[in-house]
C-alpha cells in the first residue's frame, strides 16, 4: 500500500466525491473528509502499482521501410481500465493526434462552478461575484506566457482579490493563474480591446469572441446579442461582419456601421427594471422577481446569485462566500430529490418554508 496526498480544489466541499490520479498512474476515486476544506489536503492509502519493466519498449508511430534485424518484443500486459467520470473527462486516456492550428482548449469545469458560469454567463454578470460586468472595469486571467486561461470575464477587483487570496489557479478552468489583465475600453483603446478580446490570437474576432465581450462592458439587450451569437446569419451579425468572413477583422470594428457603433445605437438596453422586493415582507414578490423564466422553479444557484444581490454583498468576498456556505448548508433539506432546484411552494412556505429558513438563519448568522 502507499500514503497520497490529495489537494481538495477551490469550491469543492467535504463530504464531495472526487476522482484523483496518483504519481504512477493509477486512478481512483475518493470522499473528501469532513474536517477538510476548500484548498486543504488530506491523505488516502491506495495499493501500490504493480513493479514495470525496468526499460519499456518504445514502438515507431510510422513502419519503417527495412524489416526488423529482431522479432518484435511482445507487448506489456495489459492494464485494468480506468475509472472516469463525465464530469471529468480529463483523465480519460488520449489517442495520439498530429498537432494542428486549433482553438484554445479550456478544461471543463466542476459541475457546480458549471452552473455559476451559466447564471453569470445568461446576465452578464461576473462568476466570482455576481455583480453586473458592465457598472465597472473588468478583467480576464492570464497565465505565465500573458494568454487567457478562460474565454470568462470578471469584474476587475473581484478577480485581483481572487489572485491575492485564492489557490492561484482559475476559478473555472482550474489553470494556474498568474495576472490580470484589465479590458480596455473600446472608445477609447480599440487596438488594446482588440489584442484582449482576441482570445485565440489569430487576428480576428469570432461571434463568440466578440459577443462576449460586449456583454460583459456595455448595458446591452443581452436576448438580442444570444440570438446574433447563435445564427451567422443573424443581421447584427452580417452588418458588423461587412465581408462575409465569418470574423471581425480590426478595420470592420470601428468602421461606420461596424461593430461598436452598430451596437451602441441599436441595443442599448433600458434601464427600468423595478426595485428588488424585500424577502422578509414580501416573500412572493421576491421570488417572483427572481423567477425570471416564469418556471415556478428556482435553481440553487439563481437562490445564490438573488441573495446576494439582494443584500448588496457583490463587492465583499468573505461575506459571498459565507452565503453560499449557508445556502449550500440548507439545500439538502429542501430539496430532497437533489434536482437541484426549489418550487414555488417549498420557497413560500409559512415557517419551515425556505425563504423562512434563509431568513432566521441570516438573524442569527
Amino acid at each position: 500500500m502507499q500514503i497520497v496526498n490529495v489537494s481538495v480544489p477551490h469550491g469543492v466541499r467535504p463530504g464531495t466525491t472526487m476522482q484523483f490520479t496518483t504519481p504512477d498512474g493509477q486512478t481512483y476515486q475518493t470522499t473528501v473528509p469532513p474536517h477538510v476544506t476548500s484548498g486543504g489536503t488530506f491523505a488516502v492509502q491506495v495499493p501500490s502499482a504493480a513493479p514495470q519493466p525496468p526499460v519499456p519498449m518504445g514502438l515507431p508511430l510510422e513502419q519503417p521501410n527495412n524489416p526488423p534485424l529482431h522479432p518484435q518484443p511482445p507487448p506489456l500486459p495489459s492494464q485494468p481500465p480506468l475509472q472516469t467520470s463525465s464530469r471529468h473527462p480529463a483523465f480519460a486516456p488520449r489517442p495520439y493526434q498530429p498537432q494542428q492550428p486549433q482553438q484554445p482548449e479550456f478544461p471543463s469545469p466542476p459541475m457546480a462552478m458549471r452552473q455559476v458560469s451559466l447564471q453569470a454567463v445568461k446576465h452578464a454578470e461576473c462568476p466570482i461575484c455576481f455583480e453586473k460586468l458592465h457598472v465597472a472595469p473588468c478583467g480576464v486571467f492570464l497565465d505565465e506566457s500573458g494568454r487567457r486561461v478562460s474565454p470568462d470575464y470578471y469584474n476587475l477587483e473581484a478577480a485581483r482579490e481572487w489572485l491575492r487570496t485564492g489557490n492561484g489557479h482559475c476559478p473555472m478552468t482550474r489553470r494556474p493563474v498568474s495576472a490580470v489583465r484589465e479590458v480596455p475600453d473600446l472608445s477609447k483603446d480599440p487596438d488594446g480591446w482588440f489584442e484582449v478580446v482576441d482570445l485565440d490570437g489569430d487576428g480576428k474576432l469570432s461571434r463568440a469572441e466578440a459577443i462576449s465581450a460586449l456583454k460583459a462592458q456595455l448595458p446591452l439587450d443581452n436576448a438580442a446579442l444570444d440570438a446574433a451569437l447563435v445564427d451567422p446569419q443573424h443581421t447584427m451579425w452580417r452588418t458588423w461582419d461587412a465581408d462575409g468572413s465569418g470574423s471581425i477583422e480590426r478595420s470592420e470594428l470601428l468602421a461606420p456601421n461596424g461593430l461598436a457603433a452598430y451596437v451602441r445605437r441599436t441595443f442599448e438596453a433600458a434601464q427600468n427594471k423595478t426595485a428588488i422586493p424585500d424577502m422578509r415582507t414580501d416573500k412572493a414578490g421576491w421570488y417572483a422577481y427572481w423567477d425570471e423564466d416564469g418556471s415556478n422553479s428556482l435553481e440553487k444557484e439563481e437562490v445564490v446569485r438573488a441573495l446576494i444581490k439582494t443584500l448588496g454583498l457583490s463587492r465583499d468576498q468573505k461575506q459571498v462566500f459565507a452565503m453560499r456556505s449557508t445556502v449550500d448548508a440548507i439545500w439538502p433539506i429542501f430539496d430532497a430529490d437533489g434536482s437541484g432546484s426549489i418550487e414555488r411552494d417549498e420557497f413560500l412556505r409559512p415557517g419551515d418554508g425556505l425563504a423562512d429558513t434563509i431568513i432566521a438563519t441570516m438573524q442569527h448568522g
